[in-house]
């Protein structure tokens, strides 16, 4: 508009006619070189939308001056499986949305961060991550979250190699639970702990109280990543809280029964776990170990509290080359950079992978048993955020002599299949 307004005005207070063809080239070089001044300065000083949208693949909607944010979150699981076990307890063959999540993240004043989701699974309304995060010296996160232990647990579901996480994570209860955390790290290191009060959808009057603190180091040696870690959980159930007790399914979460399970027998309980990780560019080892002392809250006479133990050792290969994603920032595996997606004619990124998986709950006088796992995985990637899964699993129960499913021995075996469709946005 700018520049039609400066012709207008030149050629109305121009001459109707021209004394001479050297008159109008003066006059022609003249516009020229206005035009190419409101050029220069409309480069220079564009007009701002108020808001910046982008795709990644939904929508991030953000202030041009970086102060407010939000993304719209999601993510679905759709799971097939087949499970039997040898005592015929069960014969299952079913599907399931093993996740059906919605939610938004983002920023408000540059410096806080917020976070909610919400699972739809099971025709339910779970809510999952709910907190508000500040990042100043350090970071203090106030709501629900995970309490800061294990690789698997920080590791997102869109991005573990199997299905199901460790054995052991289930079994010892780690989950999310509302709590004041504080972090702070470097760019090899973390440093995370928290007091926690139980989950949102706990409604005790007295909810306990749990301790949990987590750190890690990330050095990169050669082309190898390396990850080391530990941490740590204590915990006291409330007085209005019913005692803990310990249990796992075999690895598919649409198993009807659990073959290793104590009753609830403990009001407290403290648990060490260590974590070990290299990436060497297609192939990659992981590993966890942790142990937990069940505070007995009804011991018989002379009866001593047990000590449970549970872990895992994988290994996986990438086929078409990529690696695992570690981030050493946060302590924890990321999204797989896929660098051939099938929608670019590619074959997308295939991974094979195999786990050895065992957790114990059998000791001094609790026979909740002892479940020894092999699982073979497949997976495929279609694109950064689209991913197919194949599972299949032989666990080995024994010494479970106080879980009637498995009969007078104690014993048992359980074969799993298991399929995802996964997408996350």
């Amino acid at each position: 508009m700018k520049i039609a307004a400066l012709l207008t005005g030149t050629i109305l207070t121009s001459p109707v006619l021209a004394q001479s063809v050297s008159d109008l080239e003066t006059q022609i070089t003249e516009l020229r070189q206005q035009v190419n001044v409101l050029k220069s300065r409309a480069a220079s000083d564009p007009i701002k939308s108020p808001i910046k949208v982008k795709w990644e693949p939904a929508p991030s909607i953000s202030s041009p001056d970086g102060l407010f944010e939000m993304n719209i979150r999601g993510r679905l699981y759709m799971d097939f499986a087949t499970i039997n076990d040898k005592n015929d307890n069960e014969n299952t063959s079913a599907t399931e949305f093993r996740t059906a999540r919605l939610g938004v993240e983002g920023k408000a004043w540059k410096d806080v961060k917020y976070k909610f989701e919400a699972d739809f699974a099971g025709n339910e309304v779970t809510v999952k991550d709910a907190y508000l995060q500040w990042s100043g010296p350090s970071q203090i996160t106030v709501g629900q979250f995970k309490t800061p232990n294990s690789l698997e647990e920080q590791t997102s579901s869109r991005y573990t190699t199997f299905m199901e996480r460790a054995s052991f994570t289930d079994a010892f209860g780690l989950a999310r639970q509302m709590g004041v955390g504080i972090g702070f790290g470097g760019d090899n290191y973390t440093v995370n702990m928290g007091v926690f009060k139980g989950s949102n959808g706990t409604r005790a009057e007295n909810e306990g109280i749990a301790f949990a603190s987590r750190a890690t180091y990330g050095p990169k040696m050669g082309e190898t990543q390396l990850h080391l870690g530990a941490s740590v959980r204590f915990q006291n159930q409330g007085d209005e809280q019913s005692d803990i007790r310990y249990r796992q399914r075999p690895h598919n979460h649409l198993a009807a029964n659990r073959y290793v399970v104590t009753n609830k027998i403990a009001n407290k309980d403290q648990m060490i776990g260590l974590e070990a990780a290299a990436v060497m560019g297609a192939f990659s080892l992981q590993g966890e170990w942790a142990t937990l002392k069940a505070n007995l809250s009804n011991p018989s006479f002379g009866q001593l509290d047990p000590s449970f133990n549970g872990g895992y050792v994988e290994a996986s290969y990438m086929v078409t080359g990529e690696s695992r994603a570690y981030d050493p920032k946060k302590g924890s595996f990321q999204r797989v950079k896929v660098n051939n997606p099938v929608f670019s004619g590619g074959m997308g990124t295939v991974q094979l992978a195999v786990r050895y998986d065992r957790i114990d709950l059998s000791d001094k006088g609790i026979f909740g048993g002892e479940q020894d796992t092999i699982i073979l995985g497949a997976n495929w990637w279609l694109n950064r955020h689209t991913r197919f899964m194949v599972n299949y699993s032989r666990s080995k129960v024994k010494n479970a002599t106080d879980v009637s499913l498995n009969g007078v021995d104690g014993k048992n075996t359980i074969n799993t299949i298991g399929v995802r469709a996964q997408i996350d946005w």
